[in-house]
Formats: structure tokens, sequence, C-alpha cells
């Protein structure tokens, strides 16, 4: 065998195409091989900006005496967990089980060949034994031996963790309970999510530290709950305001030039691991976006549009849509890679600034204390401009041309050095989040966002990866592959009905009914409710994943589900609206055993136990504008609003939503539908006397 990754469409897989490793891609060729040869697979599972999978590869892929033992010993394939969600949920869900704790990345796991279930796995492993692990060398012997010597053994172990796969995965099909403890789902995320969370510095408590804004944006729909107590809805308020304030404020944030990095290493947020991920920004630009226009908060927005610049300027491919992410390392000044070379500053290199600026440059991003990166600073904001101004006797209205002017200045320096190795895949569903996060700045009223941005993300989407009633994954180098996962469709079909509500359009109208229509009749489970990971036509390994859970990325099923139940209502399609009703009852089960890790389905089923609040507006383009504005303001969980001109005349919505000669508005709310209104005073008067 050799190594065969030159032909691999990952960047990250390209990363290991010159080591002495025989890395194969996942293919039924080389699985059916490893299953003649009855030989072990060693699986690398990594992506392209993850630090320690550079570690590891650097210490063993590239040592020619580890990768002999390699070769000889195991069938070795190299796996991209962001071309592969899927392989990587079973065999990250199969660690935890093996282990007892989470995984992570790298992924190190040995399957038995002949069922690919694996018998040992773990995570990073040094060259020479450290850090209380062993040698990776002495490791790879020991696996190979105990393969050959406990075969029995082996076998009866597999067969137990695929059985105990195939129940975790496949989850729960018990019934959520009666309609007084759905609500107290609500009330007891609420509490979990002020026992946790970090007083001091926002998020929750511990560290490293993550910002899960699944977790946040869940909390700010559900602060406005009439489920919540008075004492809660404030607690839950303060953690909101303290983590937003930890998001933003210190290290997590890159201050110069934008954008969101993956987590901090720290409880009080202050050094980053400084890889910058799509999926993280699309998501966190939502949550800001919302929690911003909700607020009226100035600063908050001020990192919204931050951040759509850095997506514009280093994320942006000519095709329209996002690439996948920035590495983490970078080359210094010295040529050597170091992780977080590219944004870290030293006091001289300042220089470049005025008095004026360096003074203010260096009190309101921390470079007048010790340095707290390496010797060096990670730009942290400790003091709002306005504290910094007062400090340093500045009148206030030179205070932010003071910032702004240092800020660009040093933007600017910066970005001279070299950039980060960028993954250039496009993934769609990263890119469907991305525009999820772009259209709700959009509606925040951020000055960053054009409608050509977001237009442009969705035409690459409906152009580039979708193909022949098909949705595809991934897109390179002019080419898209592997076909489409819940999460593509269901972020997808979510940014879609964002968009509508947005401005109202035929075409993506008919893609997002036909995009319903494959995941009601290829991913929905029918019988039991909820969606399967894979659709029916992929590939089947261990077994089919179900799941309602948010992780770094949030619950694809719920906003499946949740875009699939916006349809239904439109359309009148009493069938898919049995199925979300037992969907969310299926999905109550697992949120009352871990209501954090189940926030957007609690978020969901806050909004099911009162009704969907639908309103279609039908008039001339003049006259919506006004309406539409008046009925999408403002931060209204469960409220969906589509204003369509006339001149739109979709069947299905032509029933249950006629166009009248002059302007009307139908709202169905509380399981009922209500005759429709033909004035703004109407409009005014039924909103206020029907508030939910």
């Amino acid at each position: 065998m050799q190594n065969t990754l030159k032909a691999a469409s990952s960047p990250y897989l390209q990363q290991h195409k010159d080591n002495p490793v025989h890395w194969q891609q996942w293919s039924d060729d080389v699985l059916a091989l490893a299953k003649e040869q009855d030989k072990p697979i060693l699986l690398s599972v990594g992506y392209s900006s993850c630090h320690w999978c550079h570690v590891m590869a650097h210490e063993s892929f590239e040592d020619p005496d580890v990768a002999t033992v390699m070769n000889d010993l195991f069938i070795n394939i190299k796996l991209d967990r962001e071309e592969r969600p899927d392989l990587d949920k079973t065999y990250q869900l199969a660690h935890q089980l093996l282990n007892r704790q989470a995984g992570g990345w790298p992924l190190t796991a040995v399957l038995d060949p002949q069922t690919l279930v694996p018998f040992f796995s773990g995570t990073y492993f040094p060259k020479e034994a450290k850090f209380g692990l062993p040698a990776f060398t002495e490791l790879l012997q020991k696996i190979s031996e105990v393969f050959n010597e406990q075969r029995q053994e082996i076998h009866e172990q597999n067969g137990r963790l695929s059985q105990a796969l195939q129940v975790v995965a496949g989850g729960s099909e018990q019934d959520g309970g009666s309609s007084s403890e759905l609500v107290s789902l609500t009330s007891v995320l609420a509490s979990n999510i002020i026992e946790r969370a970090d007083s001091r510095h926002g998020g929750m408590e511990g560290a490293p530290k993550f910002p899960q804004p699944a977790i946040w944006s869940a909390a700010l729909h559900l602060a406005q709950s009439e489920w919540l107590e008075k004492e809660q809805a404030q607690g839950i308020t303060e953690a909101i305001n303290q983590s937003l304030k930890g998001f933003r404020q210190y290290g997590l944030f890159d201050h110069l030039g934008g954008g969101f990095f993956r987590y901090c290493v720290d409880e009080r947020w202050e050094i980053p691991h400084f890889e910058k991920m799509l999926y993280d920004n699309g998501q966190l630009l939502s949550l800001l976006s919302e929690a911003g226009q909700h607020y009226a908060d100035g600063d908050i927005m001020q990192a919204v549009d931050l951040t759509i610049r850095w997506l514009e300027e280093q994320m942006l491919s000519p095709e329209g849509g996002f690439y996948s992410a920035l590495d983490a390392d970078s080359e210094d000044d010295q040529g050597r890679s170091r992780e977080g070379a590219y944004y870290c500053w030293q006091l001289q290199q300042l220089e470049f600034l005025n008095e004026d600026e360096q003074r203010f440059a260096k009190a309101y991003y921390g470079l007048n204390q010790s340095a707290n990166f390496e010797g060096k600073w990670h730009l942290v904001t400790r003091q709002s401009w306005r504290e910094v101004a007062k400090d340093l006797n500045v009148h206030e209205k030179q205070s932010p041309i003071l910032m702004e002017s240092a800020r660009q200045q040093m933007k600017m320096v910066r970005d001279k050095r070299l950039l980060p190795f960028r993954d250039d895949k496009l993934l769609t569903s990263w890119n469907a989040l991305t525009v999820q996060g772009l259209l709700q700045a959009k509606k925040a009223g951020s000055k960053a966002v054009t409608d050509e941005l977001i237009e442009g993300c969705i035409e690459f989407l409906r152009r580039k990866v979708w193909s022949e009633q098909q949705l595809w994954a991934c897109f390179k180098d002019g080419k898209h592959y592997q076909p489409a996962f819940l999460d593509d469709y269901g972020y997808l079909a979510k940014a879609l009905l964002l968009s509508l509500s947005d401005q109202f359009s035929q075409q993506n109208w008919v893609w997002l009914t036909q995009i319903i229509d494959i995941l009601w009749h290829e991913f929905a489970d029918q019988a039991n409710g909820g969606f399967y990971f894979t659709s029916e036509q992929q590939e089947t390994v261990i077994t089919r994943h179900k799941s309602w859970s948010d992780d770094a990325m949030p619950s694809s099923t719920t906003q499946a589900l949740e875009a699939l139940w916006v349809v239904a209502e439109l359309t009148n399609d009493t069938e898919k609206l049995s199925f979300v009703e037992n969907s969310l009852h299926s999905a109550a089960a697992q949120a009352k055993q871990s209501p954090l890790q189940h926030p957007s389905v609690i978020r969901l089923l806050d909004i099911w136990q009162k009704g969907l609040e639908l309103w279609v507006l039908r008039g001339e383009s003049f006259e919506l504008p006004s309406w539409h504005e008046y009925l999408a303001t403002g931060l209204n969980p469960g409220r969906w609003v589509f204003a369509l001109e006339k001149g739109i005349n979709d069947v299905a919505l032509e029933k249950k939503f006629p166009a009248k000669a002059d302007m009307a508005a139908y709202c169905c709310r509380e399981h009922q539908c209500y005759p429709p209104i033909e004035s703004f005073e109407q409009l005014k008067e039924f909103v206020g006397t029907h508030a939910i």
C-alpha cells in the first residue's frame, strides 16, 4: 500500500498526503481490503484547524519509525470530521461508551475490520510517553497483540458496544409527559442555567470555556416566557448579559478584525484557542444580533458589524459562499509556526500610532498591563471606551475617534502578516448557519450586512450544492461532493424560512418546500418522530443516528422540525402537524433527562405550548413594508411574518391565505386562525388585545 491522500478533496487530508503513513480515504474498497486481510483499521479523525491534530501529525505521522509500525500492523484511514460528520458522530459516541468520557479531536480509534466496531478508542497520543499517556508506538503494538490474541473477547465487547450504540444513537421513544410537565421544562432549564452560569465572567462555570450559543439563544427567548417566575426571568437575564459581555469584551473576540475564536482556555475569557470556525461565527451572529436589537446595545452591534466585515474580507469565496475555518497556528516574525502569532502584539510594534493613539490603545486593549500570552499581548478590552476616556481625561467625543483610528491602523499592520492556514472547502451546513446569522443581523439593523452578501451565499447554495433535487454537503475546487446530511437540510430549511420572512420570493418558497419534502420522505422517522442524521439512501455504519441534543452546533433535528412545522401550518398539512406533536413529545422525554443539552428543544416546546404565531400579509409592494416592520420588530419567539406581494400565486398558500383586492393580514395563533385584518389601525388593535 501507499499514501493515497493526494487525490483527496479535503484540505485536512491534503495536509497528510506526504506522511510516510500509508493513509487511505474511507471507501468501500479500503474497508473490503481490511476485511479480506483481517487487519485492524486505525481510524484517525480530525480537521484542518485542529491544533492537537497538528501536534500529533508532527510528532508521530511524519516520523518514519512510527509510520513503519502503523503500516505493518494496521490499515490506516484518515477522516475529515467536517466532511463526514456521520462517521464522526458514530465513533465519538463509541469513544464515550468505551471510555466513560467525552472524546474530541484528534480521535484515534481502532476498528474490527469485520464489523467496523471500535475495540479501542482514544484522542491525542504522544510519540514518547508523557502527560500520563503511553508512547504511541508501544500502544499500537499492544493493541495489535490484543487483536491477535483476544479475538473472542473483542467479538463479545463489539456485540455489547454495537447494541449500546444502536440504543443510544436511536434516541428515546418515551412519551414526554403532560402539558404541565412540558411547561415545567422551561423553568427547569432556566434554573439549570442560573445554577451553572459563571456570575463573574459569563458563560458556564469552569474552563475551558465555550460560548455555547444554543444555550444562550434559548435563554434569550425563554427569558420572555410566561412560564417563568419573575425571579427566574431576572436571573436568566443577568446570566445572558454577563455572558454577552464575556463573549465580546475579552479574548474570545478579535477586536481588530472581527470574528470569534472557538473557545478560551481559561475561565476569564482571556486567552482563546486561536482557530476561527465558520459555524461558531454563524451562530454567534444570530445570538448577538437578536440580543443587540432586544437590548438596544450598540456595543453588541459593533461586534456584529466587525464580524460581518471579517467574513467578507477573509472568508468569502468567489462563488459567494464562505470558507470553513482559519487555523490557530501561523508563522511569527522569526518564521516559526506558533499558535496565535497572527493576533498577538509587542509594545514596540505600536510605534506607527501617534502618542494619543498609543496611550488610548494601550489602555483600551490591556497593553498597559502584564503580557498575557507567551510574553506578548492578546488584545482584550477590560474597560469600555467611555471608562478609558474618563481615566485618560479624553473628551467623550474624541474617544471613539481615537479608538477607531488606532483599531484601523493596527488592523492594517496586522493584515500584512501571513494569514493562518485557511480551510477553503465550503460546507453547506455551516454556510446555512451563516445565512441565518446574516439575516438576523439585517433584522437587527446591522450597518455591515448587505442584501448582496446574503443573496450571494443563498445563490451559492442553490447553484453549487443543489443539483437535480439533491443537496450536497461539501464544495471545493468547483465541484460538489458527499451527499448531504440532516445538518445540511435542517439548517438550510431554517435559513430559507428566515429569508422568506425577510423578503418573500417564489423561488425560495418552492426550494424550501422541496427541502421539506426530502426531509419528510428520506430523514423523518414518521412512526416515532424526529429525524435521522443520514438519509435512507446513505451508508449506515453500525447504526443510524437520531438525536435532539445541541452540541458545538445547534440541533439540526430541532431546526428541521421547526421549518417543517411552519411550512405545514402555512399549507394546512395535518399529517405533518401530527408528526410535529409526536416528535416534540419524544424530544421532551430526552430533554427531561438533561435539559442543558437540549435548550433548542425546550425553546421549541415553549412555543408549542402557546402555539405558533403565523402572519401572512397580502398586498401591493408599497403597502407591505410598514405592516411587515410593525409585526417583525422585536424579540417575538414563535412569531413568523411573511409578506407576499400581489402576483405570488402559490396554490397551497392561496387556498389558506387568498389575495384580496385590498391589503389584508392573516393571523393564525393559539391554535386558531382569525378573519383577515384589512386596516393598519385594526392590525395594531388586534396585536394589542391579543398579546401572547
